[in-house]
Formats: structure tokens, sequence, C-alpha cells
């Protein structure tokens, strides 16, 4: 529910994680790489049903995984590095 303090009406954690993915680069690096890693999933999903063939559509399924993958890495290493370094 909305207050006078917080409009959005999110609390606690979830607030926290809106202002952090707002403020936070490498989050905002970590949450593109989440999505290119679910893309990925979802195109290989589409190619064992028979949605997609195999070939080209396999080949970007394999460029979203890797770079996801480096993308979520790297967001996920650089914030811990920053905090770290903070603490």
């Amino acid at each position: 529910m909305a207050t006078r303090t917080n409009p959005s009406g999110a609390s606690g954690l979830g607030r926290r994680a809106v202002t952090e993915l707002r403020e936070s680069v490498l989050a905002k690096v970590a949450t593109l790489g989440a999505i290119l890693f679910a893309l990925s999933v979802l195109l290989e999903m589409a190619i064992r049903v028979g949605f997609l063939e195999r070939g080209i559509s396999a080949v970007w399924a394999v460029i979203f995984l890797v770079w996801g993958t480096a993308l979520v890495v790297l967001g996920v290493a650089g914030r811990v590095l920053i905090w770290w370094r903070r603490r």
C-alpha cells in the first residue's frame, strides 16, 4: 500500500532492490544479462518444441547465452567488489 513517505507502495527489500536498480549501472548490466540468458532459454525451448528450426536460431541462442552469462557475472562481481571496498 502506498504511503506518504513511500509513494510506490514497495517496502523493505523490494524498495531497496528498485532503488539499487535505478542507481547502479552494474545492476542494470546484470539485469540485461539475465534478460539475455532468459531469451536464450526461450529460443532453445522454441527449437526443441519445433517452432524454430535448428541452425541460425541455435547460433543466436548460444550467443545470447554467452553474453547473458558474461553480463550477469560482470554486473554481480562488480557490485560485490564495490560493496566490499566500501566496507
